[in-house]
């Protein structure tokens, strides 16, 4: 017995019979048509239409093959000849999407110095590891060069205030060994020197609260730079009962404002590594070694950057300055050599530019071997020297 026909079964039914057959994907069609709302002719008529289609294009194509055969008339070849004369539009593609341009090398030019001095890429080494940015490594340190000139830090800015260079550097002397005694990075230790002396730049501060502005910086590097940073109660301790948790949080509201909430000023450490890396490389490259190359040097160049930081006539030396000048320092103290092409294309710093500043570091250096009130920065000189000597041996 069939089931009972009720009215929603027959509206399938009707609307079954309605539908229409998709057409295959390769006759899909991206032409917007003129009668695009009215269905198409079914049975006879949809037939007819593909017949009288067809004839049409045959019918078109013998015209056009006679017309190719005959030769043009005047005013006919005149029109054929704009008409030829007139390029199709190329086809539009995005350079994102195009695998192929994508892989093309650039138009420009390659530079003076890969052409004549034949200096290897020192980012080719690391294109597998993700993590190295080799495709954009060189547009990072430019941008880190254009930061580091914005927040730049001016040349004897203590001039009439109640804090010297000699102060500065005792205080700074003093930080080095909080950060000895929290093992802090190196990192920490550039970038509470450089929150320092942005603040003192703008901002005079008393002798009394000089104290209370380190172990403030101290705090908010360490906050940017470091996994478990110390505690307010920590630093405040250091300070030996001198200043209390609340005024350090006091200060720290303070020197935040006063620097606009800005603590990405690029730090030496940062240049050191590129420059270094960059050293290891041509040495590799010119002697044909197969083992790693200046342990020295870069370990003697990490104890001089932080040596510039407490002469206070080379605050004002940029951060990739002093890395540069650091690490050409420590190549003549162990005579590795001299700066070569490679190194001045990949930091843009010259021969000539770097001269002031190298003798400037060996005069500070010498300056610290000698009778200097500054025990932590000597005990550390202590150690690189020995630790040097072991190597050299």
């Amino acid at each position: 017995m069939s089931p009972p026909v009720t009215r929603a079964s027959s509206r399938l039914k009707q609307l079954r019979y309605s539908l229409r057959s998709r057409a295959p994907l390769g006759n899909a069609s991206n032409l917007i048509s003129v009668h695009r709302g009215d269905e198409e002719p079914k049975g006879t008529e949809l037939e007819r239409d593909r017949r009288q289609k067809a004839a049409r294009v045959k019918k078109d194509g013998l015209k056009s093959k006679r017309a190719a055969a005959e030769p043009p008339s005047a005013p006919n070849q005149n029109l054929s000849e704009e008409r030829d004369a007139v390029e199709p539009p190329a086809p539009r593609t995005d350079v994102c999407q195009d695998p192929g341009r994508l892989q093309e090398p650039p138009d420009a030019p390659q530079t003076f110095s890969i052409l004549l001095l034949n200096i290897p890429d020192v980012d080719s080494a690391d294109a597998g590891d993700a993590q190295m940015c080799s495709e954009y490594v060189c547009d990072i340190y430019a941008y880190l060069q254009q930061l580091e000139v914005a927040m730049a830090i001016r040349p004897c800015h203590l001039e009439g205030q109640e804090v010297s260079g000699g102060m500065r550097a005792v205080s700074i002397d003093w930080v080095m060994q909080v950060q000895r005694e929290f093992r802090l990075s190196q990192e920490t230790l550039f970038m509470t020197v450089g929150i320092i002396d942005r603040f003192l730049q703008n901002n005079p501060v008393p002798r009394k609260y000089l104290q209370l502005l380190c172990v403030t910086a101290m705090l908010l590097a360490s906050k940017y730079e470091e996994l478990y940073p110390p505690t307010v109660g920590d630093f405040a301790f250091v300070t030996d009962g001198a200043y209390s948790c609340g005024d350090i949080r006091r200060m720290e509201r303070i020197v935040l404002k006063r620097l606009n909430y800005s603590l990405g000023r690029p730090l030496p450490s940062h240049f050191l590594q590129r420059v270094c890396k960059i050293g290891q490389v041509f040495i590799l490259y010119c002697s044909n070694l197969e083992q790693d190359a200046g342990p020295s040097e870069r370990e003697l160049a990490s104890f001089l950057t932080e040596l510039m930081v407490l002469d206070y006539d080379l605050v004002h030396v940029p951060p990739s300055l002093s890395a540069a000048a650091a690490f050409q320092a420590s190549r003549t103290i162990l005579g590795s050599g001299s700066w070569s092409a490679g190194l001045q294309r990949y930091t843009g710093y010259s021969e000539q530019t770097l001269a002031p500043v190298v003798q400037a570091v060996v005069r500070t250096l010498e300056s610290v071997t000698d009778r200097s009130k500054l025990q932590e920065i000597k005990n550390r000189y202590v150690k690189v020297s020995s630790s040097i000597c072991r190597i050299l041996q």
